[in-house]
């Protein structure tokens, strides 16, 4: 997870905001790289209104929340619970440190983990993470906006790229 302004990506070359072509300067692998082959293929499902998709499709299922053993998804559930009256810049934070611990829990339990696999788990569990945490409305800021450039669906980062893509640049405030 980067802590980066998405809004510093060079613009000046013209790329279309279509789910076709590739987001400028986001890293994207293939579900295999993401979640290895025993997890099979993540179909893509609307992040939210911001999404390009047509509704009618059917393109529901995709979600990786879903694929978590019950302890697990009760665990993610709980802390959903407790972020979602928080404003989305405090969630980051909160999602960050989530990711670490399920990585954590993981790697306790498989000690010859690579650094590439717990990095994966990490990513894996903030996008479980965020899955809980969508309620449908369009991405609102700039906060909410980078947590979705941060998952592992490429339709989370279209989502982000479309918002940013809207949204004219302002000056960044340094405190």
């Amino acid at each position: 997870m980067s802590d980066y302004d998405p809004r510093a990506i060079d613009t000046t070359t013209a790329w279309p905001a279509v789910v076709d072509g590739p987001a400028p300067g986001i890293r994207s692998r293939s579900a295999i790289d993401m979640c290895g082959r025993a997890a099979g293929p993540i179909e893509i499902a609307p992040a939210n209104q911001n999404s390009p998709f047509d509704d009618e499709a059917d393109i529901g299922g995709g979600q990786l929340f879903d694929q978590l053993p019950r302890v697990i998804r009760e665990a993610v559930d709980e802390w959903a619970a407790k972020l979602m009256a928080q404003p989305w810049r405090f969630r980051r934070e909160v999602m960050g440190h989530f990711a670490k611990v399920f990585a954590d829990q993981f790697e306790a339990n498989i000690p010859d983990m690579t650094e590439d696999a717990y990095e994966g788990l990490k990513e894996i569990g903030f996008t479980c993470l965020l899955e809980r945490l969508e309620d449908g409305r369009p991405i609102a800021d700039l906060d909410q906006a980078r947590i979705y450039l941060d998952s592992v669906h490429d339709h989370h980062k279209h989502a982000a790229q479309i918002f940013l893509g809207q949204t004219t640049p302002r000056a960044l405030v340094i405190n």
